[in-house]
């Protein structure tokens, strides 16, 4: 018994003591959101959550090395728990992927519980501090004595403790504005969700101009009783082009000319004009039956009606074709006064004063006639942080193939 009693608590203590404690950390966050009425965690920002980032930091090494031959330090650093704390972590955040995390989704007990925001959570924010103490502790635990066939386990544990933290806390700091631009104007303000307003913005954009670039038009046939477009023999839409012919059952479309640009003068007839003041048109001859007719159809525009044949009780339509590209011409200008040029593209950032800003959207309705641009700033001053922990993980990950590389060669 007393050989028994002398063992490392590491070797007494395991994965059934790791699950008790993660279900206790749950059961225990549940609780206080049961009581709290379902407030869950608020992550405090800069300098509070600078200031935990550093206690954190410290105990992991004023506690983790002078007690790294504790017990209770031993098994807090140790595997057991570390999976335990996983696999409660995956837990809440699968809850998470199939409830739609939104405060103003559910009522009763699953809002009560923090279920609509799990990652918001006192489950959550108790199982993600034990877990960070058992990343720290288990790198003080391979640190002294320091060797060099640690340095992989070292590398990749620090790397997932500053990633996994400078996340956790930098949330609070994180902006994401939608930002309304309107062509002629400067405006420094934009949305911000999260607060439900419009907040300030430390610089202020002018936009020159809003411009889409959209494919080819497509013909569609339109039933006017079923409300809806009738697939054509081929399952379709085609862009039109001339020479182009379509059919849907019995009715056969030839495209004869094709006008991305054009106006409607008196005659009637379009004629070509630039892309800012025309719309496209199309020639067409249909035939259904013995019957036969030609004429232009073309969508709606500024000033310019929309024009359609009449076949049977179809309506033959000529339909906008979608958007292919849109951005935005715009200049940013600093407290300053200084400006910077740029355009704003779909998924290419602009970073200007710390912000990275994408184009958005537009005026949908307007379309291509659309003087609204919406863009949108994003401002994570913890993400150097993140991208250290992550750069980290990566020098790890290449030491332990180089290692097992060495080792192949040996053999």
């Amino acid at each position: 018994m007393q050989k028994q009693q002398n063992k490392p608590l590491e070797t007494r203590r395991g994965y059934k003591e790791g699950i008790l404690v993660a279900f206790f950390l749950v059961a225990a966050g549940w609780i206080i959101e049961l009581a709290s009425g379902g407030n869950g965690v608020a992550v405090p920002g800069w300098p509070v959550n600078g200031a935990i980032f550093a206690i954190l930091f410290l105990i992991v090494f004023l506690v983790g090395i002078p007690l790294r031959k504790h017990e209770l330090v031993v098994w807090l650093g140790g595997i057991p728990l570390g999976l335990s704390l996983i696999s409660a972590l995956a837990g809440l955040s699968i809850v998470g992927g199939i409830i739609p995390q939104d405060p103003e989704y559910g009522s009763g007990l699953l809002a009560d519980l923090g279920l609509n925001r799990v990652f918001a959570s006192w489950p959550f924010a108790f199982v993600c501090i034990l877990f960070l103490l058992n990343l720290g502790f288990g790198f003080v635990q391979k640190l002294v004595p320091f060797k060099v066939s640690n340095i992989q386990f070292m590398l990749f544990h620090a790397g997932f403790w500053v990633a996994v933290t400078g996340a956790l806390l930098g949330s609070a700091d994180l902006q994401r504005l939608a930002i309304p631009l309107y062509e002629g104007k400067e405006s420094n303000k934009g949305y911000d969700r999260a607060l439900d307003s419009m907040v300030e913005m430390p610089f202020s954009v002018y936009l020159h101009d809003f411009a889409i670039e959209e494919y080819a038009p497509m013909l569609g046939l339109y039933d006017p009783v079923q409300e809806k477009f009738v697939q054509n023999a081929s399952r379709a839409m085609l862009e039109v082009t001339p020479g182009l012919q379509v059919s849907w059952g019995d009715i056969e479309v030839e495209v004869l000319e094709a006008m991305p640009h054009g106006v409607v003068h008196g005659s009637g007839d379009p004629v070509p004009s630039d892309s800012a003041s025309g719309v496209s048109f199309a020639k067409v001859r249909v035939k259904h039956g013995e019957s036969e007719q030609t004429g232009w159809v073309n969508p709606q525009g500024p000033g310019i009606e929309s024009n359609y044949l009449v076949v049977e009780q179809y309506a033959l339509v000529l339909l906008t074709g979608t958007p292919k590209k849109f951005s935005s011409d715009v200049m940013f200008i600093d407290k300053s006064g200084n400006k910077k040029i740029a355009t704003l593209e779909v998924n290419k950032p602009f970073e200007f004063e710390g912000w990275k800003i994408y184009q958005a959207g537009y005026d949908e309705k307007a379309g291509k006639w659309s003087t609204l641009s919406v863009a949108e700033g994003v401002k994570d001053p913890w993400l150097p942080v993140v991208y250290t922990g992550f750069f980290l993980i990566m020098a790890g990950n290449l030491m332990f193939f180089w290692q097992g590389m060495k080792k192949s060669s040996k053999k």
